[in-house]
Order: C-alpha cells, then structure tokens, then sequence
C-alpha cells in the first residue's frame, strides 16, 4: 500500500490545524452561537465519506446547551445533491453585493458533535421552515418517530381519562344539594 505525498502534507497540516485548535478550545464555551445559526467550520480531514474541508454548518443543538458547553451539536452543508431522503435544501442566500453567501443542502446523515473552536465566522440565520425540514429529519435518522408515537398514545389516554373525570364533575354538580343531603343522610342512616 503507497500513500500518496500530498496526503500525508495534508494530514500533517490537518494536526498543526488540530493542535492550534486544541489551544484555543478552552474559551470556545464562552463563545454565543444559537440554533438555526449558519458558520464556516473546520472539519478537517475525515475517514472516507465523513465530512471534511471548510464548509457550512447550521448549528441544530438548542439554545440552553449552547450557552453551557464547548461543544456544539452540527449539520454540515454540503453541494452533494445525491438521491438520497437525508438531505434537506437550504435556500439561497446573498449578500448585499448579490454575491452567493449559502446554498446547498443540510446533509444530516452527517450530524457531528464538534467543539466551538471549530466554528468560523457566522453566515446567516436559517429559517423557521427550514428547521422544521431538518428537525424532521434528524427525527427520521434518529428513528425518533417511535418515542413520539408512544407520547402520542399516553397523550391520548390522559386525555380521555380528563375527558371522563370532566363528565363525572358535570353529573356530580347536575345534583342539587338537597339531593346530595338526602342521599349522604341515608347512606349515614344505613351506616348507623
């Protein structure tokens, strides 16, 4: 097996890259970054078909992590439109110049947890729509579906059950209350 010279240059510039932002991942919490917010992030060199190079991610961790943590949780954009259901169009987005500042697609079969170090500059702000797209998703990669059906399921039965407890009230107040005298006089009577 020849490896290729300007593989190993890359893999060697790849760790002073590493080693750089080793260094500087220590402030990397304090860093803000909010979900749906788009930036520049080295991901480096990967292993076959992981994500690598400098490109767009959108950050699809929530807001409460984001502020605690030096991680961050990702999806990369990418220019690949393969035919594939895990991908998710991002809109077009230009500068004031008309320049092309985003475009592609969500590819969220590549979701990565990364350190904030990582991050470049920040692009633009993804929609609420097209958080929704990658949202679902990520519930599909996740296989999240089966949670939300049995939260569904519980969801229904507690609400059938508040929907008998309402009824049992609506009777229960439909009693007068001589009646309800009368009836809880015999019942001590019987008692008695």
């Amino acid at each position: 097996m020849q490896i290729e010279l300007s593989k190993i240059q890359n893999l060697l510039d790849w760790i002073k890259t590493k080693i750089y932002l080793d260094t500087i991942s220590s402030n990397s919490i304090k860093r803000v970054v909010r979900r749906k917010e788009v930036y520049k992030c080295n991901f480096g060199i990967g292993i076959g078909s992981e994500m690598q190079k400098e490109r767009p991610c959108i950050i699809v961790q929530n807001n409460t992590r984001n502020s605690h943590s030096g991680n961050v949780i990702v999806v990369p954009i990418s220019h690949t439109n393969k035919k594939i259901s895990c991908i998710v169009p991002i809109e077009t987005r230009k500068d004031v110049n008309d320049n092309i500042i985003l475009d592609g697609y969500a590819n969220v079969s590549n979701l990565m947890c990364i350190s904030k170090a990582r991050l470049g500059s920040y692009i633009t702000t993804i929609s609420k729509k097209e958080m929704k797209n990658i949202d679902m998703e990520l519930f599909a990669i996740l296989d999240l579906f089966g949670y939300y059906k049995q939260f569904e399921r519980q969801l229904k039965d507690k609400e059938l059950y508040i929907s008998k407890l309402k009824n049992q009230l609506t009777e229960f107040k439909q009693i007068t209350n001589t009646d309800c005298y009368e009836n809880l006089r015999k019942k001590f009577l019987e008692k008695g």
